[in-house]
């Protein structure tokens, strides 16, 4: 064999379950007989180690660099470490190769450690016994380094792995940097309008736009509710403030051409030409643990990074009426971006004139028509949680059911068609569900007399294009039943 078989090209193919070798002359080693498994990985340039001495588990090591090729594969268990690794240490003495190391059963030291070390291809029990040889072998066109590792796997089979080292230049023509680069204006990323994709019946607020490329993944709109923002962070403790307003709020999912800087810049950007104040600020973990903050002011879990969020609360000031907007950017673990929330709040009170049942209209309802609406019923903004103003209501649907012990009724929430219907589906379980828990917590009304059921935006009473008609179609009503199921 001469020293142009000294380049590690060995190609691997599977023949009955048997490994064979394509062996040409640019092959170091011949395949071991009855070999089986076969793996191979070949690495174009990369810095290597090899063992030249062992003390337990320290090892002394040689490093070098160069084209790798490693290669493994399984042998019989009949083949151990040592008659492994003494047919290489034969081949080798031929080649006129220096031997730099070589070690058999105890004298490799610790073996796991071993196997730390030379991170083989396929990790194998290596509590018993192993080989080793690390070699050097020269030729026309240069040296190249070979290592051999054998241990047997609990007497199933024999591991072997073969790692060959060609030592080359690094090369480092594989780029061309293109100096006209330098001389170009910076360019725009170009972004697509997703507009199409928005959430249905979902639009910007007039008082801030959305940015390129963006789409609403969620909407939401109500006239008046309670939403808590947050005003300071002290520790883990977020002081929050409650704002009686009407409540837009926005999800817009964003390109992930855009940073979390370069969203809360523009918005910060916007505020100042609306001449808002900046009433609070955080960042990354400033802003604390996620699911609190989100928890704090009620937003809409969603789950990312701590490091890659952002809060900011504005104030504007109007002779109408303050209006207080927040906006909260999420990103995922490496920066790209992926929520962002848009709070818009204009502050008013809460109007008291709307029609409300009283005991008179709802029997009369529920005679002729098997069912009423029951108006005044309010909930807070994206929840099942019922606001205080409504609990004249429920007094007087209380004492219409403690007069009709016998009868059962189904109470059904409606939503609007904002936002995803699924959400819509699922709120509105909830509520039908929550008024039943306030009757039978607060007024003892027996719970097998009352059914929940959710009908989401499915049944509307007005068109859901306009903000009057969402209000009519946002209701609950007490349906009288007619079977005992």
């Amino acid at each position: 064999m001469g020293h142009k078989t000294l380049l590690s090209a060995v190609l691997l193919t599977a023949t009955c379950g048997v490994a064979t070798f394509a062996v040409n002359a640019e092959s170091l080693f011949t395949p071991f007989p009855d070999a089986k498994s076969p793996k191979e990985k070949r690495i174009h340039f990369t810095p290597f180690e090899l063992i030249t001495a062992v003390n337990g588990d320290k090892f002394t090591l040689l490093p070098v660099s160069g084209k790798l090729t490693r290669q493994s594969v399984e042998l019989p268990e009949g083949y151990s470490p040592e008659h492994v690794i003494n047919n290489y240490l034969a081949q080798l003495k031929k080649l006129n190769a220096e031997v730099l190391f070589s070690c058999q059963a105890v004298t490799c030291g610790d073996g796991q450690a071993m196997q730390t070390q030379l991170k083989p291809l396929k990790s194998v029990n290596a509590d018993y016994h192993s080989a080793y040889v690390a070699a050097k072998l020269k030729g026309t066109r240069g040296e190249v380094y070979t290592s051999i590792y054998v241990v047997n796997r609990e007497d199933r089979y024999t591991y072997l792995q073969v790692d060959t080292l060609e030592t080359i230049p690094e090369p480092l023509d594989l780029i061309q940097a293109n100096s006209d680069f330098l001389q170009q204006a910076p360019k725009e990323v170009e972004i697509k309008d997703r507009r199409s994709d928005d959430a249905q019946g979902a639009a910007d607020h007039p008082l801030l736009g959305r940015l390129p490329g963006s789409y609403i993944a969620r909407y939401k709109q109500t006239n008046f509710t309670q939403v808590p923002v947050i005003v300071g962070i002290a520790g883990a403790d977020y002081q929050t403030k409650s704002l009686d307003a009407k409540l837009t709020q926005i999800i817009y999912r964003m390109p992930e051409s855009y940073s979390l800087f370069e969203i809360n810049s523009n918005y910060a950007a916007a505020a100042q030409k609306l001449a808002a104040e900046r009433v609070f600020h955080c960042k990354g973990t400033a802003c604390g643990d996620d699911d609190s903050l989100i928890n704090a002011i009620k937003l809409i879990k969603d789950d990312k990074e701590d490091e890659w969020q952002e809060y900011q609360l504005f104030k504007l000031s109007h002779a109408k009426g303050d209006v207080y907007f927040d906006i909260y950017s999420q990103g995922y673990f490496d920066g790209t971006p992926a929520d962002t929330t848009l709070r818009v709040m204009e502050l008013s009170t809460l109007k008291d004139d709307r029609v409300a049942i009283d005991l008179n209209a709802l029997t009369d309802a529920i005679s002729q028509t098997g069912k009423a609406t029951l108006e005044g019923l309010l909930f807070d903004y994206d929840s099942e949680r019922m606001l205080p103003e409504s609990k004249p209501v429920l007094e007087v649907l209380a004492s219409y059911l403690k007069q009709h012990p016998t009868l059962s009724f189904y109470v059904v929430e409606h939503t609007d068609d904002k936002g995803e219907r699924s959400y819509n589906q699922s709120l509105s379980e909830r509520r039908a569900a929550a008024v039943i828990k306030q009757l039978s917590d607060g007024f003892q009304i027996p719970s097998a007399q009352l059914t929940a059921h959710g009908n989401g935006e499915y049944s509307p009473v007005a068109s859901n294009t306009n903000d009057a008609g969402q209000k009519l179609n946002r209701r609950v009503e007490l349906v009288l039943r007619s079977d005992k199921k």
